[in-house]
């Protein structure tokens, strides 16, 4: 049995969630990895985490939309969560490319803020606003921010994650349910207000996955140690 790690607070967990409470995870463990430290043989987490791991290829990036623009987005300061986080190294990259200043504060301060005139940048979770995603497309710079890596090739796993997208996508009720009750992060009925939005597609295309690394490593270098199946 092959043992797959990947965040339970993270949403490029949630297909495999809920694929594996349909049961067709019958030859693979789930764990979580906010608990479980020891990485198992396929690791899902955002390119600005993946980098850490060692002997993994990445062979698929997902594109989700996690992360809202909140306040006024002419703000020359992004308010904006704990630093290290996905969401703040987003942050940094809108402040790059127009020339802002990122703070970092908690979730509570970030929503404060922004209702003062100020840009925020939150997960959906927190608040719903201005698709960040579409913010990046429209600027060019729209990447897949998260990465299947693998020790060993395994398409299988591959087909299953495009099958929990596929469930969640067409019950997104029952997704909801299953997501808040195995990641015991989110709840129930803030689940079903948001899980539409983070509309998960997933790629193999080296194109993206390079260009991914070439757009983060201008406020993560360490993502160039990635390794991308060609």
């Amino acid at each position: 049995m092959k043992k797959v790690s990947a965040p339970f607070a993270g949403p490029i967990s949630f297909p495999l969630l809920v694929a594996e409470d349909r049961g067709i995870m019958k030859d693979y463990k789930l764990s979580n990895s906010c608990q479980d430290t020891e990485l198992g043989n396929i690791v899902l987490d955002s390119i600005t985490n993946i980098w850490k791991t060692h002997g993994y290829t990445v062979k698929s990036g997902v594109y989700i939309r996690m992360y809202s623009i909140i306040g006024d987005k002419r703000s020359q300061k992004i308010y904006t969560v704990r630093k290290g986080t996905l969401a703040d190294y987003n942050a940094r990259l809108l402040a790059l490319y127009t020339g802002k200043e990122v703070v970092n504060v908690t979730p509570e301060e970030v929503l404060r803020m922004s209702k003062k005139g100020f840009a925020g940048i939150v997960g959906n979770e927190v608040a719903l606003g201005e698709p960040l995603e579409e913010e990046f497309q429209r600027m060019g710079i729209l990447v897949p921010s998260c990465f299947i890596a693998f020790k060993e090739e395994d398409e299988n796993l591959l087909k299953i994650y495009d099958e929990g997208i596929r469930i969640m996508r067409e019950e997104p009720d029952l997704a909801s349910s299953v997501i808040s009750e195995k990641s015991k992060y989110y709840e129930k009925d803030t689940m079903r207000k948001i899980i539409s939005f983070y509309s998960h597609r997933r790629t193999e295309s080296s194109q993206d996955l390079k260009k991914a690394l070439e757009v983060y490593s201008k406020v993560e270098t360490s993502v160039t140690k990635i390794r991308i199946k060609l």
